[in-house]
């Protein structure tokens, strides 16, 4: 099986990185990653603002996929998610969410082990691991801090074990990275980010052959779900909602009154990110109702 170590990592979606590994449509590949502060706060004496990386959200990869076309789309199915021993949480003024209300920036070092996540001697909380960066590479350098048709950032805390990704692809051999690991992170990401943490992730690859999306798509047992992004959740929530009609109407051949009637009914937004410039909105449909079309 193909291992990826996490020294092997980039900071933009590039058609121009170097493949850190090759492998065929339908294997297995590990990616080993460090947390989105390369690992730079795990020592228990460092401090905000003195030992920043440089660089942050690093993304192990990437990974070449042979016979993997522009046009195509990258099926990504998350098979696991194994989380390190230390997860690192930032608290204060470091946007404009509680800027009002703490006056200081504190880091919080959280164990995590046996998929729980200790806060303190009295209170645990269950972990729920998620990828916060998946994305392929694009004509032109997109920083791993952002997203965009390609993924990227997603911050959606559905981007778990048991998940399909699909993604649209760019550039020849896809050219796949993945890191900034959440032990556990609320929907939004409210505040600075969510537990950051290091770890290894297990994935399939399956190349599907001339068959474009136009953004990211999530499959889960009981839902799909389509991702959008905006400068405001407004219009992150206004993209989102049209993405699920269309894909009703063009991909799954709904009527389109049908459709929208369906969408009104059942579906459902999901904040996934708005700590950062760009938002990002899911919209989660229901898959039973989507395939009785079918």
């Amino acid at each position: 099986m193909t291992i990826i170590k996490s020294s092997c990592h980039v900071f933009s979606m590039n058609k121009n990185n170097n493949p850190a590994a090759t492998c065929i449509s339908g294997e297995t590949v590990i990616f080993e990653t460090l947390d989105c502060f390369c690992n730079n706060f795990t020592p228990i004496h460092t401090v905000w603002g003195k030992d920043n990386p440089k660089n942050s959200n690093p993304a192990t990869g990437p990974l070449f996929i042979e016979n993997c076309e522009v046009g195509d789309t990258l099926k990504i199915e998350i098979l696991d998610i194994e989380l390190g021993e230390i997860g690192i949480m930032v608290t204060g003024p470091v946007n404009l969410v509680y800027e009002d209300y703490l006056d200081e920036i504190k880091i919080h070092r959280l164990s995590v082990e046996n998929d729980t996540v200790y806060v303190n001697d009295m209170f645990s909380l269950k972990a729920r691991p998620m990828i916060g960066v998946i994305g392929v590479a694009t004509q032109e350098p997109i920083s791993t801090a952002l997203l965009g048709r390609h993924g990227g950032n997603l911050d959606c805390n559905d981007i778990t074990k048991g998940t399909n990704l699909y993604l649209p692809v760019f550039v020849k051999g896809g050219l796949l990275s993945i890191g900034d690991l959440h032990a556990l992170m609320g929907d939004g990401e409210i505040g600075e980010c969510g537990l950051e943490i290091d770890g290894r992730v297990t994935v399939k690859v399956t190349v599907i052959k001339n068959k474009m999306l136009t953004g990211p798509l999530l499959e889960m047992d009981d839902y799909i779900e389509i991702i959008e992004f905006g400068s405001t959740l407004e219009e992150a929530s206004i993209k989102a909602s049209q993405s699920m009609l269309r894909y009703m109407i063009e991909v799954l051949r709904f009527d389109k009154h049908e459709a929208a009637l369906l969408l009104n009914l059942c579906g459902n937004l999901k904040v996934c990110q708005q700590v950062n410039t760009i938002k990002s909105v899911a919209m989660k449909m229901p898959k039973h109702y989507l395939l009785t079309k079918n």
